[in-house]
């Protein structure tokens, strides 16, 4: 099943250049910053401990700032790195101007090679996933490079449930890679039980 994730994410990377400039014409995407999807980098990385969190748009980068706000006062955290995927989510977190440590990224597409190098620049000392953003060739690079992963407010529903469970086995090698998983509710714990 992983062969065939990177087989079809690869040919999504191919066909990235068609697919970002139809986005930026509908002003979906970022026309100086939709390269870093692919995975072209132009920030450096700060000294020090750096924490990055993921999140897939504006409600979940919402639900963490509450959380963004208590580490910018701890002074051995460094940076907080946070990547998304959306325009919009990146205006609102740009918005926010009270944070001092927030480096922004938008998340390279998850191949192989692109999950591999973002983390050899970030070099990320923990790593949290906010609810239901999985993407396994991030998440096996993490854990091949010992970095903590952590499922942040972990949303599944019935039907992404039983969408993970037609595979698995390829589900359970996913999941069993967190670390810790704090969830929303008690029916995506059950769920997350079963497929870890």
């Amino acid at each position: 099943m992983l062969i065939l994730y990177r087989f079809l994410i690869n040919i999504v990377c191919f066909l990235s250049p068609i697919i970002f400039k139809i986005r930026i014409y509908k002003n979906k995407e970022d026309k100086k910053r939709y390269k870093e999807k692919l995975c072209i980098i132009k920030k450096k990385r700060p000294k020090g401990r750096l924490v990055w969190f993921h999140a897939s748009s504006v409600g979940e980068l919402l639900s963490v700032i509450p959380l963004i706000e208590k580490i910018e006062k701890r002074k051995n955290i460094k940076t907080i790195l946070f990547t998304s995927n959306t325009l919009s989510s990146s205006k609102v977190l740009m918005q926010k101007k009270k944070f001092k440590k927030i480096i922004h990224q938008f998340l390279p597409i998850d191949t192989e090679e692109f999950a591999n190098s973002f983390l050899n620049h970030w070099k990320p000392d923990a790593a949290f996933f906010i609810e239901s953003e999985i993407w396994p060739n991030f998440i096996f690079n993490i854990k091949q490079k010992k970095i903590p992963l952590i499922l942040i407010n972990g949303r599944i529903t019935n039907k992404t449930y039983n969408s993970w469970k037609k595979i698995y086995n390829f589900s359970k090698k996913i999941f069993e890679n967190f670390d810790l998983c704090l969830v929303q509710n008690e029916e995506t714990k059950k769920y997350l039980k079963d497929l870890s």
